[in-house]
């Protein structure tokens, strides 16, 4: 795993300083505009960009060398801070320049996670994937904690031109990793002839042609669009019960959960049954989120993002890992992408009505004369925390009803076994083979 650990490492420093940029853009974008419209659109132009170029990202990315697709991407992505850091120093910035600038970086990073996720089977042997995917999952955990907290805390220090210069050496550590490892790594597979414009479809037809995965995808845009609902309203629900102090509580325990559960997944035995795997952590997230919706406990709250986003550390690596492991290595760019693409469109949809949905429709359902005061109203409480508290009931039976749609559909319960595996990974490590040039 010398390789993959190697540039994971430069990935995992690259994640740690994107997140404390991020948080410190956000708390100068709020500081200077004190909108939450504007916070909100500064989120929006650093996501919705990256999805919907997904697929032409993938298509690029199997057109050419993986280890130099990662390049580009962190050299690009190192333009938005740099670009950032002179405006501030000129004194040229303005707010319209960091949604564009967050647009930029939403764009490389689209190049970013289908390159990596394409790479790892291609230096990793068939027994490290699990391993591999979970340490991904912990680099994203400690990324999300430590960049969070750091940004915090280096903010009023550094300001947010201290920040963005971090942002850019973090950067440039992970191109030098990738660039180290150039020789270490084998080629992936030509796509000789392939143009970009039918690589567009071709993921998509791959995926539509195997009822199993077409499923598993459909499940997970379902399955997210419940819980990033869940998810965004968290914020709310905590500070409207208790302080911001509490409320850092509660992130930060749900951000430990998931660094624990990827540490328990790298180390851990791959599960044999994954599709089994990934519906026991559905449940598991239905449950939560409905003792969520029936309590208005801190703790309460605490303890489900701790499981949800623990549950994720694990879902996330066995889905990666099932993917890798069925999708042929010299389609995985395209494959990954489509995947990605659309098991990642509800999120912004769930962005934009879970906040419509629990002020103007579901708290006037629960409070003064509202039809369900006298019954639901009872449990969820009025105002805006029952409103919310509904919310999270009906995102509670929303996910019960994906997973029995899962368990209902035969060739997605049994895609592991109808479908071969089609990857080919990393060769074993010969003992006479030249340490510096083992690819696993």
């Amino acid at each position: 795993m010398r390789v993959f650990t190697i540039i994971w490492s430069g990935q995992a420093l690259s994640l740690l300083g994107s997140t404390m940029t991020t948080f410190g853009v956000g708390i100068y974008v709020y500081l200077q505009t004190g909108s939450a419209a504007s916070f909100t659109t500064l989120v929006l132009a650093g996501t919705l960009p990256g999805i919907v170029l997904l697929p032409v990202a993938g298509a690029l990315v199997d057109r050419w060398d993986r280890r130099w697709a990662m390049m580009v991407s962190d050299a690009g992505s190192a333009l938005a801070p740099l670009i950032a850091v002179l405006l501030l120093a000129t004194g040229h910035l303005r707010l319209w320049h960091l949604y564009a600038l967050a647009v930029l970086l939403s764009v490389f990073k689209a190049v970013q996670w289908p390159a990596f996720s394409a790479l790892v089977p291609q230096i990793v042997t068939r027994e490290q994937l699990s391993v591999a995917n979970g340490r991904i999952g912990v680099a994203e955990a400690v990324g999300a904690v430590g960049g969070a907290l750091l940004g915090g805390a280096l903010y009023p220090v550094l300001g947010l031109v201290g920040l963005l210069t971090v942002d850019v050496v973090t950067f440039t550590v992970a191109v030098l990793t990738v660039l180290v490892t150039t020789r270490m790594v084998p080629p992936a597979p030509a796509r000789a002839g392939t143009s970009v414009s039918a690589g567009l479809t071709e993921g998509w037809r791959f995926i539509r042609a195997r009822p199993g995965l077409f499923g598993l995808l459909l499940f997970f845009a379902a399955n997210n669009f419940g819980m990033q609902t869940v998810i965004v309203l968290v914020p709310p629900l905590v500070l409207t019960l208790a302080s911001p102090a509490v409320y850092g509580v509660v992130e930060a325990v749900g951000w430990a959960g998931m660094a624990i559960g990827s540490v328990v997944v790298s180390a851990a035995r791959e599960p044999r049954r994954k599709v089994a795997t990934i519906m026991v952590v559905g449940l598991v997230h239905a449950v939560l989120v409905l003792a969520m919706g029936l309590t208005h406990s801190v703790w309460v709250v605490m303890t489900g993002m701790f499981g949800i986003l623990g549950g994720y550390s694990v879902i996330n690596a066995v889905t990666a890992t099932l993917w890798q492991l069925k999708t042929p290595t010299q389609v995985q760019g395209r494959v990954f992408a489509v995947r990605r693409m659309i098991s990642w469109s509800s999120q912004p949809f769930a962005y934009a009505c879970a906040g419509l949905l629990a002020q103007y429709v579901a708290a006037p359902l629960v409070t003064g004369d509202g039809p369900l005061t006298g019954t639901v109203g009872r449990v969820t409480g009025a105002g805006q925390v029952g409103g919310i508290a509904l919310v999270f009931l009906v995102s509670a039976a929303l996910l019960l009803g994906t997973q029995l749609l899962l368990w209902l559909r035969p060739a997605v319960r049994n895609v592991e076994t109808d479908l071969p595996d089609l990857v080919v990974t990393a060769p074993e490590p010969a003992a006479d083979r030249d340490p510096a040039l083992q690819a696993g």
